[in-house]
């Protein structure tokens, strides 16, 4: 008798097996399914905390690196202009680093004119390098987030501390470069920043204008000598959030952040 291919004993599969291919093909278990589940959710919550720390860290690069862009066009400038300093506030001079801003029914605010015609722009080119990614305010009130530090070039230092006369307007003037601020992300409470950045190295605690609060746990700085520097301020972020957006100037907050600060806006000159 002819036998088939398909009717050879080698080619026949055990009912067992078939049964369990078929539940197989059904689909998942109850605990299969929980388990696929719990992983979903333990990568859905390592991402929700990761992402956002990459954004942080993000923001964080490019800011330093605004600053790093404005810190090299200062450090141009004196080199194309026999050693002196632009202008570290806005619109006192004409060769401020940005101009003076327009009063509109009352309310402050900054034209990109402004900052074109500053003697920044021409080392710079790109509005975005003036402001920090982590600037909440609009645009139009905020066209820049950095501030020149007030005790260095024809800044208004004098005004917090330092001597009458006072002016640190090249490079060989400043004793310690590596330690001398040059710029910080500023928050002034009028919409807008107004001149350099400063505080009184005095000792007195006084605070005339307010570094932004907006990097967690830290600020960040350039420094004279084109070095950029993370501070991990003393003070809980809750402290810092509150003094560095209250609605005016001239405000005391003695402490570490503030000794510190004090001493790196002018160092070697009044410590």
């Amino acid at each position: 008798m002819e036998m088939h291919a398909f009717d050879d004993p080698r080619h026949r599969v055990a009912p067992s097996f078939i049964g369990t291919c078929a539940r197989r093909a059904a689909g998942f278990t109850l605990v299969e399914l929980l388990v696929v589940i719990g992983i979903i959710a333990l990568i859905m919550s390592l991402l929700l905390t990761i992402i956002p720390q990459i954004q942080r860290e993000s923001k964080s690069a490019l800011c330093l690196s605004n600053q790093r862009q404005l810190n090299i066009g200062f450090v141009q400038y004196y080199g194309d202009n026999s050693g002196r300093f632009m202008g570290v506030d806005t619109g006192l001079h004409e060769w401020d680093w940005v101009q003076g801003q327009t009063n509109l029914n009352g309310n402050g605010f900054e034209t990109e004119n402004a900052v074109k015609k500053g003697r920044m722009w021409s080392y710079i080119g790109n509005l975005s390098v003036y402001r920090s990614p982590f600037d909440p305010f609009s645009q139009f009130q905020r066209m820049r987030t950095y501030s020149f530090n007030a005790f260095i070039s024809t800044g208004e230092g004098p005004m917090w501390g330092g001597p009458p006369n006072w002016q640190v307007n090249t490079m060989g003037k400043i004793p310690l470069p590596s330690e001398t601020i040059v710029t910080t992300l500023e928050y002034d409470h009028r919409g807008y920043n107004i001149n350099g950045f400063g505080i009184s190295v005095s000792g007195n605690g006084d605070w005339v204008d307010k570094i932004a609060a907006w990097h967690p746990g830290h600020w960040n700085f350039t420094m004279a000598d084109g070095s950029t520097y993370s501070y991990q301020h003393a003070a809980k972020q809750e402290v810092v959030d509150y003094y560095m957006t209250l609605p005016q100037n001239d405000f005391i907050w003695l402490g570490p952040d503030y000794n510190w600060l004090s001493k790196h806006l002018a160092p070697g000159m009044f410590q």
